[in-house]
């Protein structure tokens, strides 16, 4: 199959439907982990900072309930038409809620910087976007975690060298993050290009 055959806006049109609904799905699959591995972080809060476990659930609980309604949102005749633009309100819900803690606790040091890590893997292995919309999703969490940061560190100083070890582990994971998304939404559009293919001269040599 040639080049021309995969750039026919048929092909094009038809995939767009088949990602809306496969991305739909990927999106129902993250707000589910989202809803349940977010309260399930009070058991890290009561070990780690245990006089603000009962603060942090409460922002836990909240966040879970925000992605319910998004869920909910995404399954209406408007969301399934703007789904792109509701996947990035999803991807910032759990990564603005650990900014706070970050801020919150220990800026550079704390240990929750380690949970915007896990967003990246749900964006690389879950969601699987296109190659901009990884871009921009993993600019939020890298900038979103350098605010946090630098909003709570009066002596930046002291836990610069830690700042620039998470900031720099966080960047190399959305880079692999980006470039997962690259090559899977390429292949995936050419698997179905072949697929197509294949259904249509199925179709022809039937009719013949």
């Amino acid at each position: 199959m040639n080049n021309t055959e995969f750039d026919s806006q048929e092909i094009r049109n038809d995939f767009a439907e088949y990602d809306r609904q496969a991305t739909i799905t990927n999106f129902k699959v993250a707000c589910t982990i989202g809803i349940l591995l977010m309260p399930a972080g009070f058991l890290l809060d009561k070990f780690v900072y245990p006089l603000k476990a009962g603060e942090f659930l409460k922002l836990r609980l909240l966040c879970s309930i925000l992605i319910a309604i998004f869920l909910m949102a995404l399954l209406t005749p408007f969301g399934r038409k703007n789904y792109r633009h509701f996947g990035i309100v999803l991807f910032m819900l759990p990564t603005s809620f650990m900014a706070w803690m970050i801020y919150a606790t220990e800026g550079a040091a704390s240990p929750y910087y380690a949970g915007l890590n896990l967003v990246l893997l749900v964006l690389a292995l879950v969601l699987h976007w296109t190659f901009w919309e990884s871009l921009i999703a993993t600019f939020l969490v890298i900038a979103l975690y350098a605010s946090a940061v630098l909003a709570h560190s009066t002596i930046f100083h002291a836990t610069a060298g830690i700042f620039v070890n998470n900031f720099y582990f966080l960047t190399l994971t959305g880079i692999i993050a980006i470039a997962g998304s690259f090559f899977h939404s390429k292949t995936r559009f050419r698997e179905f290009a072949f697929r197509y293919q294949l259904d249509q001269s199925k179709r022809e040599l039937e009719l013949s």
